[in-house]
């Protein structure tokens, strides 16, 4: 049980990571175009995180 929240604890890391990877490439416009603003990108890459990997 333990290894396994480690597990999916570490996905989430990961995707989370790989999101705002995405997010920060993109430029102002196309960000407010999606309704983010930069200060955002980490919180919406974790709640994607979370959203995503059970």
């Amino acid at each position: 049980m333990f290894l396994s929240s480690i597990i999916v604890a570490v996905r989430r890391w990961a995707y989370a990571r790989s999101v705002a990877n995405e997010l920060y490439d993109l430029d102002t416009r196309d960000l407010d175009d999606v309704g983010i603003s930069r200060w955002q990108i980490k919180d919406v890459a974790r709640k994607a995180a979370r959203d995503a990997i059970a």
